[in-house]
């Protein structure tokens, strides 16, 4: 999560061969996808990753608001 494109985000921390899963906002099921993992983990609610979670969620559906959502390709 996050703005950052290259960094000291998961794409740091992951190994080179570990699977990666990228959920952009144009998906139009990502921001209950990501709902739904804040959600299924309860140790991060009161983090600063689970307050950057929320901030995703809200900043992915204000992007659909003004843009065009699509179900995945």
């Amino acid at each position: 999560m996050g703005t950052k494109r290259n960094g000291d985000l998961c794409y740091e921390k992951a190994d080179l061969d570990e699977p990666l899963f990228v959920l952009r906002a144009q998906d139009a099921t990502a921001p209950d996808v990501v709902q739904f993992w804040y959600d299924s983990n309860p140790q991060v609610h009161h983090t600063a990753k689970g307050y950057e979670c929320l901030e995703l969620i809200k900043a992915m559906r204000a992007w659909q608001d003004i843009r065009l959502a699509k179900l995945a390709d």
